[in-house]
């Protein structure tokens, strides 16, 4: 009687077996590299989807200052994107998503001036949460994985996305209007400062 294969019967001796078949079968070449990717995906969302919203904000003052003394550890009073980007790899991987970690650092980078305050990274958690949210749904809308949404996949997921039934010539419409830089392709930054405005949740310009 059939049933479903269970995950610890794929040894990877036959796992990278049939790997390697498909590798070398050039028709199927692009399929497998899609098809690896879309797992990548899936992995990473179903290991958010199990965080977001879960991160505690504000995060306790104890927390807080154990992990600002990770991020501060030589007490200068200040951390950069890289330091910021190491403490989510190493101690919330599940968050490690670089364009949402990015958007996050800029918006608590209150002053410009490139580096984050003690009382800065008290909001960090919070939007990083937001921005991995936002990710989840530009990344639904992005089909070719190049991280740019064209005209054709907006059109093709606006109505899922913004939750009521647009015209084509709406959606152009709407399209422009995210697409800042009139590059013809909405970028993460875009798409997180469109929400960002209809949400009222973050200052637009800092993205």
């Amino acid at each position: 009687m059939g049933g479903a294969v269970s995950i610890s019967e794929v040894n990877e001796e036959n796992f990278q077996e049939k790997l390697e078949e498909l590798w070398n079968n050039e028709e199927a070449r692009p399929g497998l590299k899609q098809k690896v990717y879309d797992a990548q995906k899936f992995l990473a969302k179903k290991a958010r989807e199990a965080s977001v919203g879960k991160i505690e904000h504000p995060l306790p003052d104890s927390k807080q200052e154990e992990l600002w003394n990770l991020l501060d550890y030589n007490g200068n009073g200040f951390s950069s994107l890289a330091e910021l980007d190491k403490l989510v790899v190493e101690h919330y991987p599940e968050f490690d998503n670089k364009p949402a970690i990015m958007r996050a650092y800029h918006t608590i980078d209150r002053n410009n001036n490139g580096f984050i305050s003690k009382s800065e990274f008290a909001d960090f958690f919070y939007y990083l949460d937001y921005f991995c949210k936002l990710w989840e749904k530009f990344e639904g809308i992005d089909d070719n994985n190049d991280r740019r949404i064209d005209i054709k996949e907006f059109k093709q997921y606006a109505d899922s996305v913004f939750g009521r039934k647009m015209s084509d010539g709406t959606a152009e419409t709407m399209f422009r209007l995210i697409d800042r830089n009139g590059g013809g392709k909405i970028l993460f930054y875009e798409f997180a400062a469109h929400f960002a405005h209809l949400e009222k949740n973050v200052d637009v310009e800092k993205l």
